[in-house]
């Protein structure tokens, strides 16, 4: 993977924005970023649990950020996208989930369909968001309720965004869409950690390999980063 001129630039140029959970140095970004926060001291809580449940670890922390999931929030408006990640608990309708921990579906991210983009934790912070991954994933939610939905705008901010995380989080390696989490001839397969043998896979199609395919030509088009 190479940095290309552009995405050194939109680094270095100084300019304080409040994206992760700390202020950072960098030129502006190609897309807008509003707060939506979701961490509360319950939800710190319930992701220790979460965490050593599933992983065998003592924290709430996401250290080493390995991997990139991309999402569809299956809902048809920001407003009902964000309010599925609000709660600090499991609403009692997600029956498939709750026999496995309480804490509440979580990202880091939730991508409009005009391309803005909304900050729900910091990249510091586990979400839940794909089994058996959330210890080393970050996740990016898009608005829309299947593959058809999805925009350009989508596109463009989706890549953006992944430039800029694989640049200040250099550890990254992979960029995957949810439909292939359980996918063992990928190379991210090898971070997969499920400890909670009872916790089984579901079958994700989000956000689709057309979609995918579209910010993989656009991460090496407009970034040059080939993904592997």
């Amino acid at each position: 993977m190479c940095i290309h001129q552009k995405l050194y630039q939109l680094l270095m140029i100084p300019f304080i924005i409040p994206l992760l959970n700390h202020a950072i140095t960098a030129a502006p970004l190609p897309f807008i970023i509003k707060d939506y926060p979701i961490l509360s001291k319950n939800r710190i809580e319930l992701t220790k649990k979460y965490a050593k449940r599933h992983y065998n670890m003592d924290t709430y922390l996401l250290r080493t950020p390995k991997i990139i999931v991309i999402h569809y929030t299956a809902l048809p408006t920001l407003r009902m996208s964000l309010g599925a990640f609000k709660a600090d608990t499991l609403p009692s309708h997600r029956t498939k989930l709750s026999p496995y921990g309480k804490l509440n579906v979580g990202t880091h991210f939730v991508i409009t369909r005009d391309g803005i983009v909304y900050s729900l934790l910091p990249t510091t912070v586990m979400g839940r968001h794909t089994m058996g991954y959330n210890h080393v994933a970050i996740g990016i939610e898009n608005v829309g309720t299947n593959e058809h939905d999805l925009t350009d705008q989508q596109v463009n901010t989706n890549a953006a965004l992944i430039a800029f995380l694989m640049a200040k989080h250099p550890p990254i390696k992979y960029v995957i869409g949810h439909q292939d989490y359980m996918n063992q001839s990928m190379p991210h397969f090898t971070y997969y950690l499920r400890k909670d043998k009872s916790y089984s896979p579901m079958i994700k199609i989000d956000p689709g390999w057309g979609f995918m395919r579209k910010v993989t030509e656009q991460l090496k088009e407009e970034y040059d980063i080939t993904l592997n």
